[in-house]
């Protein structure tokens, strides 16, 4: 007797401690830490979808956009007044040409783009639509902290995360930081500024097939404070700003300084400026030191060492010329991708059949910001060939505040953003 009675007692026990396995009801998707997964893996519970809300299905537990564009807002149980500075962990995997993103401190809209909050971009390989060329890659802080090189891949599940924190925005992709933004008190008004709000999922268009595995959010308290203070950067990064909101990218691709790879990533998370690391051919091997940082990078030949340079070893190879003849031997080597003429040999007597010759190969030309050159007149020339450009001299920031002329030559030579030349692209 006593045995049953210890047998039905054992057995109560079990059904109360008893859950179904697939009982995923958000409120049971959170954890002790205060994190909280706001995809159930059963269907769309506590989000919204706008515009063509078929686009959004749930396909083997994971959220996926297929179709026309639509937004898909969160408006879940956890929502509360708005998250305002938080913790963000989101797996996501997109194929071939896809466009998503993941916005915050954004409000639910019934059409268009969402014209509040910020955007955690998440684009390899889309190529825009239309005239329109999309450069900003996955984990760019979209239009405020851009990056144009990719570190996804497509058909791969990628792991996003992201820290707010009162004025402060840090991203990171599959553990490579990418965005450390510490927003100014003022900014222009087409910049995005920080606030609250809710999450947003994009489903761009009907090229961009992307699915959601896990989309997990901690807060943090709003009083939070990240104890860091934005820089004053000048006039030459207002400039920059606006620049760069119409989509140029500024990118320094032969930088001239000795900042370490860690020196020159905490560059580009302050300025936004793009950076490379180069080196050359016989050191090309240092190029490793920037592996785990979001850095372009380049080797650098001459005339003389450019057929020791080995393209698979570096995003680009840029040769640097003393005279005509050094400039025409890196011209016709079929080596480089971009051509940096230090000997000033790009006169109006000789840019014909120089340019002509960088046309052909596919070179691009460096604009020196700190030597000024080419010179306006020679870009123009340049650019009526067809030629591509790239920009040098933009390292360390007092390059900028002493000299300005790249952002003089975007205008007076009329450059559109799709005169730069990105590596890879």
């Amino acid at each position: 007797m006593k045995n049953i009675f210890a047998l039905l007692s054992l057995l109560a026990l079990a059904i109360l401690a008893f859950k179904p396995a697939d009982d995923k009801t958000v409120s049971n998707l959170s954890d002790e830490n205060g994190w909280v997964e706001l995809i159930n893996g059963k269907d769309l519970t506590g989000w919204k979808a706008t515009e063509n809300p078929a686009t959004w299905s749930v396909t083997d537990g994971l959220f996926q956009a297929d179709g026309k564009r639509s937004h898909l807002f969160y408006e879940g149980e956890h929502l509360k007044d708005g998250f305002k500075n938080f913790e963000l962990e989101v797996q996501v995997k997109t194929f071939k040409l896809a466009n998503t993103g993941i916005y915050f401190h954004t409000k639910y809209q019934e059409t268009g783009w969402p014209n509040s909050g910020l955007e955690i971009q998440v684009n390899n390989t889309h190529i825009g639509e239309g005239d329109y060329v999309e450069l900003k890659k996955t984990a760019s802080l979209y239009g405020v902290r851009n990056l144009y090189k990719t570190f996804g891949q497509d058909g791969e599940w990628m792991t996003i995360k992201a820290r707010v924190e009162s004025n402060r925005v840090q991203v990171w992709l599959n553990g490579l930081k990418t965005v450390d933004y510490l927003q100014p008190e003022k900014t222009f008004k087409t910049v995005p500024r920080l606030g609250k709000g809710t999450f947003c999922l994009q489903g761009h268009d009907t090229l961009s097939k992307m699915q959601y595995k896990s989309f997990r959010v901690r807060r943090l308290p709003d009083d939070a404070r990240s104890n860091a203070v934005a820089p004053v950067l000048g006039a030459w990064h207002d400039s920059l700003v606006v620049l760069q909101g119409r989509q140029f990218a500024f990118i320094d691709l032969n930088p001239k300084t000795t900042l370490s790879a860690k020196e020159l990533a905490d560059y580009f998370y302050t300025t936004g400026i793009n950076v490379s690391m180069v080196k050359s051919p016989a050191a090309a091997k240092e190029l490793a030191t920037g592996k785990n940082l979001p850095l372009f990078t380049g080797i650098k030949v001459t005339a003389t060492n450019q057929a020791m340079a080995k393209a698979s070893a570096a995003d680009y190879i840029v040769g640097e010329s003393t005279d005509v003849k050094t400039a025409q031997a890196l011209l016709k080597g079929k080596k480089i991708n971009i051509w940096s003429d230090k000997g000033r040999t790009l006169t109006t007597a000789t840019a014909a059949e120089l340019l002509d010759l960088a046309k052909q190969n596919n070179i691009a030309i460096e604009i020196d910001n700190v030597s000024k050159s080419p010179s306006v007149e020679i870009i123009k020339m340049a650019k009526a060939k067809g030629c591509k450009f790239t920009f040098a001299g933009l390292v360390p920031a007092s390059n900028m505040q002493k000299s300005m002329y790249v952002m003089k030559v975007l205008k007076e030579a009329n450059l559109s953003y799709k005169d730069l030349y990105i590596p890879k692209w």
